[in-house]
């Protein structure tokens, strides 16, 4: 049985819905919605991220619509949603499956966030270091303060954090 949903048309994925559900320890199927992850979400009350309404959306297989539609990118990760569950599910850890998916896909991914991981295989930190200035507009930097230099990453850390990136949810 294959599930449309008539307001976009989208067609549920049915494989890679079970692949989720029966391979990972997120709790899909444990959630009854019951809305006490949302109503604790940081994020439900700024950008209206639902996260029982992800994994109702899960469940259904309409794994697509999530990955396009970009709200998953609007979860802080603050472990708000685990911590109230009665069931114990992992809202948070669905969230990161479903943005490797959208990396892997590369689909609706914030350009914000690929900067980010640039920088990180460039230079290992996710910003680069800043001039300070201090009450009296004075400006310091690493050099000034007598700070040593910060080394890049190693090649084996770029391999593995490749790696690590595009298992994706498998």
């Amino acid at each position: 049985m294959v599930l449309k949903d008539l307001t976009s048309e989208a067609v549920s994925e049915s494989e890679l819905r079970e692949k989720i559900i029966n391979t990972s320890d997120f709790g899909v199927q444990s959630c009854f919605r019951c809305l006490r992850c949302t109503s604790g979400c940081t994020s439900m009350k700024i950008l209206e991220l639902k996260p029982h309404f992800l994994m109702g959306m899960v469940r259904l297989g309409l794994i697509e619509e999530l990955i396009s539609s970009g709200i998953i990118w609007s979860c802080a990760l603050c472990l708000k949603c685990e911590e109230r569950c009665p069931q114990e599910t992992s809202p948070r850890a669905l969230i990161m499956v479903l943005r490797n998916l959208a990396v892997q896909r590369e689909q609706n991914v914030p350009e914000g966030y690929l900067r980010v991981v640039s920088l990180v295989l460039d230079s290992g930190l996710i910003q680069q270091p800043m001039e300070v200035v201090s009450r009296d507009f004075e400006e310091f930097t690493r050099d000034s303060l007598g700070l040593p230099r910060i080394a890049g990453p190693g090649e084996a850390f770029k391999e593995n954090l490749i790696s690590i990136m595009s298992r994706g949810s498998g």
